[in-house]
């Protein structure tokens, strides 16, 4: 009696079904379809997009050498650590965002939000920032020097120990900014606002305030001496008011004695 029975079509009928399913499965992966640099610029100007989303579009444009986005809603992008530098981010809107750390060295913001931003310790050195909002911006230990603020709004800023060494603040509105331990050798803030805007500890050697408002503005332990365009009127009233107290640095004291000696 011959024991091969014949092969039931069960077992061809599964293994059909499986290569058919795999086969639906592969034909999916490959046909996905991959966002293009049209779509992701598309995407980053319209406010359809979430956070994530404007942030991973973001990331493939940079991978795509695509870097004008002018006018973008990048609002909330996490971009901390990254390599923006020569970007072009006029009228782009970045407020709210992480870049801490961010390369943006020589970047273009003129006319940008970055209200609320995380900057700290960020690279904006030569960037062009004129007319920008910086509303309660993060700025601490951000490198600045040679950066342009022309007109910029800086209100509420924390700038500790940021460098500004440079930079151009003319006109800027810097109202309750705090500039503590930050290096401003250089800078420019003729006509800017300064009220009520804190100088402790600042290097303020050569920093231009010819017409800006000084107004309840805070220079304790800076060396304002050292400043020009400050209005006589308000020398004499800083002579008693900010001269260095028993915490300033010894250097610091010996250079305002020196300078008394010279009046």
């Amino acid at each position: 009696m011959n024991s091969n029975r014949p092969v039931g079509r069960l077992p061809i009928v599964l293994l059909s079904l499986i290569v058919a399913i795999s086969g639906i499965i592969l034909s999916q992966v490959i046909l996905r379809p991959v966002p293009s640099v049209e779509a992701d610029f598309w995407l980053i100007h319209h406010d359809d997009a979430d956070r994530s989303q404007r942030t991973e579009a973001v990331l493939r444009l940079l991978e795509a050498n695509n870097t004008k986005w002018a006018g973008a809603n990048l609002k909330g992008v996490k971009l901390s650590g990254r390599q923006l530098d020569i970007v072009d981010l006029t009228h782009a809107n970045l407020s709210e965002s992480l870049l801490i750390g961010t390369k943006l060295a020589g970047a273009t913001l003129d006319h940008s939000i970055l209200d609320a931003s995380d900057l700290q310790e960020a690279e904006l050195t030569g960037a062009s920032l004129n007319e920008v909002s910086l509303l309660r911006c993060n700025l601490n230990n951000a490198k600045l020097e040679l950066t342009s603020f022309f007109q910029a709004s800086l209100e509420q800023v924390t700038a500790n120990h940021a460098d500004f060494s440079g930079a151009d603040l003319s006109e800027s509105h810097c109202m309750m900014a705090n500039f503590t331990n930050a290096n401003l050798t250089d800078a420019e803030f003729d006509y800017a606002n300064l009220e009520a805007t804190v100088f402790q500890g600042a290097k303020l050697t050569n920093v231009n305030f010819q017409g800006a408002l000084l107004l309840d503005t805070d220079f304790s332990n800076a060396n304002w001496w050292r400043a020009i365009g400050i209005e006589t009127a308000l020398v004499e009233d800083f002579k008693n008011r900010f001269a260095p107290d028993a915490n300033a640095p010894q250097t610091l004291i010996d250079d305002y004695k020196a300078w008394l000696k010279q009046q």
